[in-house]
């Protein structure tokens, strides 16, 4: 029962981004499983050797323990502070209690979390912890919900950017902007932009609505929507000069929008009829 429980818990910390360490201690505690379930079956055997069993159950087991309690620790330096021992929340910070591996992971991918000051809009910006160690928080912090909680993370293709352009002005522009820049969005709440997301991390925040914006499930958008929108996202990104890029058709007057465009239509064109005006009301 001891290895059966070992497995199943190396199998749930799997679902979120894991690194080769944990990959080898998981391949060590199948090793020594494939080597002791044939002594379950005889008694006699087992009487003699539960022992270094059960040593053997030590041993191989400290890494995914040492998983447990790094996670553990991670959670109590840096978010236990606001978010609560038990991840119940408080009055500073929600609480984390039934939240899916991706919105965790998002948080702390794009360096929101830990928050400088606590309920404040937090920008994209250098991630604190390292890939690994998002994994162990990701897998602790799950470890609070009583009910089984979402642990899967986006499965990216290859995707469609001109179907994925269609999908973005459909559900995200509104927010994040044509060209992805971000805006307000009222009430002191800002849509941030898109520029420094990775694909990931864009498939991430579709699936897991942080914060204000809509969680879009796979009855709204299929997996292979996720892959367009995403891909698109990063094509405006790396190629703005292309054919579909944000800059296509003149300048870009800095990606405000109306705003500049207006502007400039006012001004110059209203300027050129002034002075056209001008020039056919003079007499010689």
């Amino acid at each position: 029962m001891v290895f059966f429980a070992l497995t199943a818990g190396a199998q749930a910390f799997n679902s979120v981004p894991n690194m080769a360490a944990a990959q080898a201690a998981d391949n060590r505690i199948a090793f020594v499983t494939s080597r002791l379930y044939p002594l379950v079956g005889k008694r006699t055997v087992m009487k003699q050797t539960w022992v270094p069993v059960f040593v053997l159950c030590i041993f191989f087991s400290a890494p995914c323990l040492a998983r447990a309690d790094g996670g553990q620790r991670l959670y109590d330096q840096a978010c236990a502070s606001c978010h609560g021992d038990n991840g119940q929340g408080s009055n500073n910070a929600p609480s984390l209690i039934g939240k899916s591996a991706s919105d965790i992971h998002l948080m702390l991918d794009t360096g929101r979390m830990p928050a400088a000051v606590p309920y404040v809009n937090e920008i994209h910006t250098t991630p604190r912890f390292t890939q690994a160690q998002m994994a162990l928080i990701v897998s602790y912090v799950q470890s609070f919900s009583p009910k089984p909680v979402d642990s899967s993370l986006p499965q990216l293709g290859a995707g469609n950017i001109v179907h994925g352009r269609a999908l973005f002005a459909e559900n995200c522009a509104h927010c994040h902007g044509a060209t992805g820049k971000g805006a307000s969005v009222g009430a002191n709440n800002v849509a941030p932009s898109l520029m420094h997301a990775t694909v990931f991390q864009v498939a991430e925040a579709i699936r897991a609505g942080p914060e204000n914006m809509p969680r879009f499930g796979s009855d709204v958008l299929s997996d292979q929507d996720v892959s367009d929108i995403a891909r698109y996202v990063n094509y405006i990104q790396t190629q703005p000069e292309a054919p579909n890029g944000i800059n296509a058709g003149g300048l870009s007057l800095g990606h405000v929008g109306p705003v500049a465009e207006g502007f400039i239509a006012w001004f110059f064109g209203l300027g050129a009829l002034i002075l056209f005006i001008r020039k056919i009301g003079t007499t010689t």
